[in-house]
């Protein structure tokens, strides 16, 4: 195999995000789509030339047919494990989009799934394929900030009116702000603690928590303060009830280094620049890392390459399947510290 068929489940507004970056993957191609609406399904098969006969309305059929190599699941939170899970019994490989579950035990039936099968998987969080968490890395290693004491990290908006059947507020849907946009947060502060101590990622080892809980019985704010065994303080928050500066910060014994635009560097399309600001003391020298591709592009590429190697998980700083299970783990603890159980719980 030298170019791996993508097929997608859902065509939301990420699931186009994909799709364009997917353009601009050398190692992957769109071939087909699956939504059980006919509108979406048309518009999106014709925006992105999908052959309309492969085309399903059904998601058994695409996960069945013999021309898609691969799943692409961007559908709501409960249907992740599901999915993922029929999708690897039928030998597909996965990339999923986070949550990859809405709890650890979900989350642990995938991973036996997929390694049973002996197919790839990765949770979806693009921004850790982006060049610049791979150089944030780099700069933290070179110990260019001392010692890193705390991190800071949040990604909060402000959806508007409440509607209840809609993913963000539907409790029966895994809404709210933790299990929505909580996850990059969480996953970033691992992901640092475990760079400072030579690993991949670190879970904490105690997570205090505060929320508030809405009309819908979701979380619509809320706070964690995570603790890691290297003496790492992360400070994290999300919100859909909120506008919250996007924040992700590292600070050190000598300074500290903040990503401009953590979750979402750069243009979705075309060349983007993003940039770090480091702080020695007050003063700021800014990093900038120029790219020519989608935003979306890295983590296609990053998925459709170790399928062609042959791997089942991709390589760090993207999502492993054992990183994958402890961000749901530090997820669960967080929402359990708030007060927020999830109907399937």
């Amino acid at each position: 195999m030298n170019e791996v068929k993508w097929g997608i489940i859902g065509p939301g507004q990420i699931a186009h995000r994909f799709a364009d970056g997917l353009k601009e993957a050398p190692s992957g191609k769109l071939v087909s789509i699956a939504s059980k609406t006919q509108d979406r399904r048309s518009s999106f098969g014709d925006k992105y030339n999908i052959d309309p006969a492969l085309r399903f309305e059904n998601y058994d059929e695409i996960i069945q047919n013999s021309e898609v190599d691969a799943i692409y699941i961007s559908t709501p939170h409960t249907l992740h494990a599901e999915w993922s899970i029929k999708a690897a019994n039928q030998g597909k490989h996965i990339l999923c989009e986070k949550p990859g579950a809405i709890n650890y035990i979900e989350g642990k039936r995938v991973i036996e799934a997929v390694k049973s099968a002996n197919v790839f998987y990765m949770e979806g969080f693009m921004y850790r394929c982006h060049p610049q968490i791979a150089k944030l890395i780099s700069l933290i290693k070179e110990n260019i900030i001392g010692n890193v004491t705390s991190i800071e990290a949040s990604f909060g908006f402000d959806a508007g009116k409440t509607y209840p059947d809609s993913r963000l507020f539907n409790i029966h849907l895994a809404g709210g702000s933790i299990l929505d946009v909580g996850v990059y947060p969480v996953s970033f502060s691992r992901l640092i603690a475990g760079i400072v101590s030579g690993k991949n990622f670190l879970n904490p080892y105690k997570i205090e928590g505060t929320a508030t809980i809405g009309e819908t019985n979701v979380d619509e704010i809320a706070y964690a303060t995570l603790y890691f065994n290297n003496d790492i303080i992360a400070e994290l928050s999300s919100a859909i009830r909120k506008n919250m500066d996007d924040i992700a910060k590292v600070k050190g014994t000598k300074g500290s280094l903040s990503l401009t635009n953590p979750w979402t560097p750069g243009k979705e399309g075309g060349p983007h620049t993003s940039s770090i600001i480091l702080d020695i003391g007050g003063s700021q020298q800014i990093i900038e890392i120029k790219v020519q591709e989608h935003l979306f592009a890295f983590e296609a590429e990053v998925a459709s390459k170790a399928i062609i190697e042959k791997k089942k998980e991709a390589p760090p700083p993207a999502m492993t399947w054992n990183d994958t299970l402890g961000n749901l783990e530090t997820l669960d603890n967080w929402r359990k510290n708030v007060g927020y159980k999830l109907p399937q719980e």
